[in-house]
This record gives C-alpha cells, sequence and structure tokens, in this order.
C-alpha cells in the first residue's frame, strides 16, 4: 500500500511540475477574431505591438561594506543621579470581582437547577398513555 501511496505522491508531484513550467513557456492563447458577415469588407488585424528596445543600463556600483552610519558620539554615562520612579498605575478590577458576574452567575445555575427539578418531577416511567394501547413488539 506505500508503493501505491508513493507512486500517486510523485505522479501529483509531478503533474503539479509539468504545469507549472508549462504555465511559464507557453504564449498565452490567441483570441479568434471576431466573426464577419457576408458581404462586410473584411480588415486585416493589426500586428501587435513591438516590445520597448532594451535601454541601455549603467554598470551597477557597489555599496559600501556597511550601510550604517557613522556612530555618533553616546552622552556621557552619569551614575549618580536617579530617575523619580513611576507612579503606581491603577489596575482594573478583573470581571470576576464584580456584583454583575456574580449575579449572572447564580441566576444561570438557579435556572439549570430547576429546570432539573421540574424536568425530573413531570417523568412519569408508566406506560405511555394513548389510545392505541400498549404494543409490545414480542
Amino acid at each position: 500500500m506505500t508503493r501505491l501511496r508513493r507512486a500517486a505522491l510523485l505522479g501529483c508531484v509531478t503533474l503539479l511540475a509539468t504545469s507549472v513550467a508549462r504555465a511559464q513557456v507557453e504564449p498565452p492563447p490567441a483570441t479568434s477574431p471576431p466573426p464577419t458577415t457576408p458581404g462586410a469588407p473584411t480588415t486585416a488585424p493589426a500586428p501587435p505591438p513591438a516590445p520597448p528596445p532594451a535601454a541601455a543600463t549603467a554598470p551597477v556600483e557597489p555599496l559600501s561594506p556597511t550601510m550604517a552610519p557613522d556612530p555618533a558620539a553616546a552622552p556621557p554615562l552619569v551614575l549618580a543621579e536617579r530617575t523619580e520612579p513611576l507612579p503606581p498605575v491603577a489596575r482594573p478590577k478583573p470581571f470576576y470581582d464584580r456584583a454583575w458576574f456574580w449575579g449572572t452567575v447564580t441566576i444561570v445555575v438557579v435556572s439549570v437547577v430547576l429546570i432539573l427539578l421540574v424536568n425530573h418531577a413531570s417523568n412519569d416511567h408508566g406506560p405511555p398513555d394513548t389510545t392505541f394501547g400498549n404494543m409490545h413488539a414480542f
């Protein structure tokens, strides 16, 4: 089975490679001329425009070994001065410390408990109450 998978994968890769190569080599398909009606004068289609001649380019100059600017003199290092400490940032109160969050959680839990209790109390495990009576399969 692994040989079959390898062969299929190799076939797919080969198909992909040839289609990519063909797409890069083949020119776009020519459009068909519009249909002519009898009696109408026919004109020869205009030849496609010639590509512009290649402009003579100057040789490329090599770049300098490094493109970084010359380093500027750094300010002198002074260790005797101290900066002022930043004031403490007031952090926002997290959502789980707010009353609306716990109120919502309480409402959801109470609703689920009530639904389960009502559902359990209304379950009647007796035979179905139909006009057809009890139908036994066997």
